[in-house]
């Protein structure tokens, strides 16, 4: 395991074990390490986490702050503490395919050739379905771009898994058989 996922799966974990509803703690870290983020480079010098949860806490001086965004805080603090904050875009993507996996949310990807008029291929319907049932996803999120490089038909990338339904992989693929003598 790589080490945003080791801190990404760290912070779900802590919001499960405080029962803080993922999406709100993940709204919240999102939006406070957007916020540091922002901050002058002077602040992530010696004694930068104090800093953050003196700025932090300032703004709630009066208030019971939310446990997502306590919660965030300290993971944020912790992240400076370590020099891992640099790394906070890795850890976002990891967090959301954590919370994408929770959900049975699938992301996946079809590349399709380019069509007389540039619009997405026809079957794009019947191959959301396909998916959706093959992997068991409650919710498909899926990216379409043009590839030209297909010539024809489309490719769809689910994770590791690719599924080559392109003329030119097609083309490809009689190419070897006759090399082959087949």
């Amino acid at each position: 395991m790589n080490f945003s996922k080791t801190w990404a799966l760290a912070f779900v974990n802590s919001l499960e074990s405080e029962g803080v509803k993922l999406d709100e703690g993940f709204a919240a870290f999102k939006t406070l390490s957007n916020r540091i983020k922002s901050l002058p480079s002077v602040v992530y010098g010696r004694n930068a986490a104090e800093i953050i949860q003196t700025l932090y806490r300032e703004g709630w001086k009066n208030e019971t702050l939310p446990i997502a965004f306590e919660l965030s805080i300290r993971f944020i603090v912790l992240m400076v503490r370590k020099n891992m904050f640099r790394h906070r875009d890795l850890i976002i993507s990891d967090i959301q395919k954590l919370f994408d996996k929770k959900n049975g949310v699938v992301t996946a990807r079809l590349e399709y050739a380019v069509t007389e008029g540039g619009e997405e291929p026809v079957e794009k319907l019947r191959i959301t379905e396909a998916i959706k049932k093959r992997t068991g996803a409650a919710k498909l999120v899926l990216e379409s771009k043009q590839n030209p490089a297909l010539i024809g038909g489309y490719r769809v990338i689910i994770g590791d898994e690719v599924i080559d339904a392109s003329i030119s992989s097609q083309l490809n693929n009689m190419k070897e058989n006759l090399q082959r003598g087949y």
